[in-house]
């Protein structure tokens, strides 16, 4: 499936300014641009932002996430909550 910034933000009950800043802080990877300077995430990407959430949710911080997210992409790994 296909989202957009704003359907990311629905999908997991934060504000389209977190998904912006979490994309910038280099959690989500930046999106491919389609039509009018529109960005599009997918699946893997929801989930992705799922997992930062839940883990914000249990006061992880912002460094903290990013470290294992890429340790986690680094093997390979999905880790689900």
């Amino acid at each position: 499936m296909v989202y957009t910034i704003s359907d990311l933000a629905v999908e997991t009950g934060i504000s389209y300014h977190t998904v912006y800043y979490y994309i910038k802080e280099g959690l989500i990877r930046e999106s491919n641009i389609v039509g009018s300077r529109q960005r599009v995430f997918d699946d893997h990407d929801l989930e992705r932002l799922k997992q930062i959430v839940a883990l914000r949710k249990k006061g992880q911080a912002i460094k903290y996430i990013k470290e294992l997210l890429n340790k986690e992409d680094a093997n390979g790994e999905t880790k689900h909550l």
